[in-house]
C-alpha cells in the first residue's frame, strides 16, 4: 500500500482525489483550512495533516493484513521525506513492527497458538510434533 492509498482510506480530508484542508488545533477546536484541488500525497509532498492525523492510525489497527499494508506505507512515507525515527523489522518475517511490540501482528498471533498449544500439550502430557 503506498501512502497515497492509506490516505484515501483513511484521511478524513480526503475528497475524491482533493483535499478539503481541514485543520484541527491542540484544543481540539477546527482551525480555517485553505482547500486543494489535489490532495499532496499524489505530487509526492508532504502533508502535515496526515503526519499528525492519519500516520498514528496504522498502529491502532487490529486487522494484522490491513496493520502490515499501513504499516508499509507509513514506512514508504517516512523514507521518502527522510523523517526519523523509522521502525523496527519484525525478527520472524522483517515486517515493520507498530510502537513497542516485539512482532508484528501477524506473528504474534501465530507465536501465540503456537505457544498455546505447546502449554496444552505439556499440561495433558502429549506431544504435539511441529
Amino acid at each position: 500500500m503506498t501512502p497515497l492509498q492509506f490516505a484515501h482510506a483513511e484521511c478524513s480530508n480526503w475528497n475524491q482525489g482533493a483535499c478539503s484542508g481541514a485543520r484541527i488545533a491542540d484544543d481540539l477546536s477546527p482551525l480555517p483550512g485553505c482547500p486543494l484541488e489535489k490532495c499532496l500525497l499524489a505530487d509526492e509532498k508532504m502533508c502535515k495533516y496526515f503526519e499528525e492525523s492519519v500516520l498514528p492510525m496504522a498502529a491502532m489497527v487490529s486487522d494484522p493484513v490491513k496493520s502490515k499494508s499501513y504499516m508499509d506505507a507509513v514506512a514508504g512515507y517516512k523514507f521518502k521525506h527522510h523523517i526519523s525515527g523509522l521502525f523496527r523489522r519484525c525478527p520472524k518475517c522483517g515486517g515493520p513492527l507498530p510502537t513497542r511490540k516485539r512482532f508484528c501482528a501477524g506473528c504474534t498471533s501465530k507465536h501465540r497458538r503456537k505457544s498455546t498449544r505447546d502449554a496444552v500439550s505439556r499440561f495433558r502430557g502429549v506431544a504435539v510434533s511441529s
